[in-house]
């Protein structure tokens, strides 16, 4: 059991590698090739607003093709992702190709997360526990390491760097991947037919009251995230300072996501998840806000009992009360609402109100988005917080 959760720590530890490359530094590579802010922006948006289509679609392909495992759907994702990005990486590109393979490239990254998801859960309901929330910090972690370094290799080499040590860290990926045992458990209820996403909404109100809200609040952080190295430069840093930023927001994820399940032993989900959404709060007005760059780290240390604690918790909560047909469905809905409507918004309309009005309005905007998510989330859950009863606990 220990050997299977070191390899599933270490599965999130390559994915989180490949994702800083392509979403950690979105920006820094994208200037590089010549896109402004609001390209870049129709860029993000683009993908995030692809991705609620895709992202459901990719998912299907599990229970719709015989014989397609989870093993098979990464090798051909992360296949298809290596063409893209390499492609991007060797060749001078129009301006309009090089958008819509970034596009392609942001979607299929983003499709893989329920994947990663419900590998944990099959596992648990085979029998084999694994630690969800462990991984996944691991997984931040190594965001954070990565973010770090890149940030410096950005500054002795080029922004070409990061093609490079996605190709490398993908391979490893797949190599460890193919080392674990299946995971593609199915139970006596996860052989009905899979719910659609417009059934999700019919049939888990609160659910997708909570995502709803984090769909807001996941725009407004990912406004600021993506357009991090403006507001570093903006108060007098630079693409070093901007990795060391991220460094910060991203390792502050491990120890709250480790924490998880235990706190699930004590007090609801609906408890952690408010918790959360009041964290984002402080993160994004702290960031939008702040005076120096000691201050904007100490917002970007907010996202680990922000962001990390909800992810976590959320991943379980689908897990808990999503039938299990539902389950891998439920997965993919939290990516479509957060990295996909959320970041649509926060990204094309960050981009533009940037080139528009500056920055600062780009600031304003993430606040306001903010307020409002935490607005519905409070609405949502304020009658069923507290302490949980342990026999509700599944595991």
């Amino acid at each position: 059991m220990k050997g299977l959760q070191m390899k599933y720590n270490f599965v999130h530890i390559l994915y989180w590698i490949t994702s800083c490359t392509v979403y950690g530094y979105v920006a820094v590579y994208l200037q590089y090739k010549g896109l402004s802010n609001t390209l870049i922006g129709i860029v993000t948006g683009g993908a995030a607003l692809s991705s609620v289509f895709v992202s459901p679609f990719i998912s299907s392909l599990l229970s719709k093709i015989k014989g397609l495992t989870i093993k098979k759907l990464m090798t051909i994702l992360y296949l298809l992702m290596f063409v893209f990005f390499e492609s991007m990486n060797l060749f001078s590109l129009p301006t309009f190709l090089l958008m819509g393979l970034y596009i392609a490239l942001i979607c299929m990254m983003a499709s893989v997360v329920p994947i990663l998801s419900m590998i944990c859960m099959n596992y648990i309901k085979g029998g084999q526990y694994v630690d969800f929330g462990l991984s996944r910090g691991m997984g931040s972690l190594s965001y954070a390491i990565s973010a770090f370094v890149l940030g410096q290799l950005i500054e002795i080499i080029n922004a070409s760097i990061i093609g490079w040590v996605h190709l490398i860290s993908s391979i490893a990926l797949l190599i460890l991947l193919y080392s674990m045992p299946d995971s593609d458990i199915q139970s006596e209820d996860s052989t009905k037919e899979e719910g659609s996403v417009f059934d999700l909404f019919k049939k888990y109100k609160v659910f997708v009251l909570i995502l709803c809200a984090f769909a807001f609040q996941f725009g407004a952080a990912s406004s600021l995230s993506t357009y991090l190295v403006n507001i570093v430069t903006n108060l007098g840093g630079s693409t070093s300072l901007y990795g060391v930023a991220i460094f910060a927001m991203a390792a502050s994820e491990l120890p709250f996501m480790a924490i998880t399940h235990t706190l699930l032993k004590r007090y609801k989900s609906e408890t952690i998840i408010l918790v959360a959404s009041f964290f984002y709060l402080l993160r994004n007005f702290t960031i939008s806000f702040a005076p120096a760059l000691p201050i904007l780290i100490v917002g970007m240390m907010f996202q680990g009992i922000s962001y990390g604690m909800f992810t976590a918790t959320i991943t379980y909560y689908v897990n808990d009360y999503l039938d299990a047909s539902d389950q891998m469905m439920g997965q993919t809905l939290i990516a479509m609402m957060s990295t996909g409507i959320g970041s649509f918004v926060g990204n094309v309309v960050g981009g533009v109100l940037q080139d528009t009005f500056g920055l600062f309005s780009m600031k304003l905007f993430a606040c306001t988005l903010t307020v409002i998510g935490f607005a519905i989330m409070f609405t949502t859950l304020k009658g069923k917080i507290g302490k949980v009863n342990v026999a509700e606990r599944a595991y």
